[in-house]
Parts: structure tokens; sequence; C-alpha cells
């Protein structure tokens, strides 16, 4: 029996708390036991991707270099939702990975194609 897919959804902006951190956490603890991942990055998560952020004033290591190791752990796609990029002004040639961009009937697919899921 096929393992269902973990769908994890990134919804919140990298930096001022955890729950970035915590799903990519989540997502190479999963990848390790070769759980197939859906990694969905919505609403203020898109910032997660923006190549180029400059953390010096906040303490912090960039994000994004930790999410460009992702294919190395065998999650080879991410979804991201269109809106999300253009609601915040985001065009996808900004992001730091290669993304499948989604609307709002397909991140409904993706997230009722089953298994558990995991929003933070």
């Amino acid at each position: 029996m096929a393992k269902r897919p973990l769908t994890l959804i990134a919804r919140r902006a990298p930096y001022g708390g955890d729950g970035a951190r915590q799903t990519l956490d989540i997502a190479f603890a999963a990848a390790v036991f070769e759980r197939d991942v859906r990694y969905l990055f919505i609403g203020d998560g898109v910032y997660q991707l923006l190549r180029g952020q400059d953390t010096a004033g906040i303490a912090a290591k960039p994000h994004v270099a930790a999410l460009e190791t992702l294919e190395l752990y065998g999650i080879e796609t991410v979804y991201v939702l269109k809106s999300a990029l253009n609601e915040r002004g985001i065009e996808p040639s900004e992001l730091a990975l290669a993304a499948t961009l989604v609307d709002e009937a397909q991140l409904q697919t993706l997230i009722e194609g089953g298994g558990p899921i995991i929003n933070l």
C-alpha cells in the first residue's frame, strides 16, 4: 500500500515567528522517511521563497537558503498560490526556487488529495 502524501501548508512569513522553520523541519523529517511531501506556499508564506533577502538587521539566517536544499531531500515540487504572489506584487521570477503556480481550484485539489495536512 502506497503512503498517502503529507501536505504542508506554509502561510507565514519567514521571520517574526517559528512557524516557517517548523514547517521546513517537518518537510525534511518526512522526506528522510521517504514520505511524499506536497509543500504549498500561500498567503505571507510566499515571502519564504523570495531571493536576496537581507537578514543582517534581524540577526537571522536567510530561510531561503534552507529551502533551496529541498530537492536534495527528494522534495522536487513546491506549489505557490498565484493569487498570493499577485496580492503582494511578487513576480514568479523573484522566487529563489522553481515553483509550480496554482490557482485556488488546483490548491483545493492538492489539499483534498488525501493524507495528513499540516498547516503552519
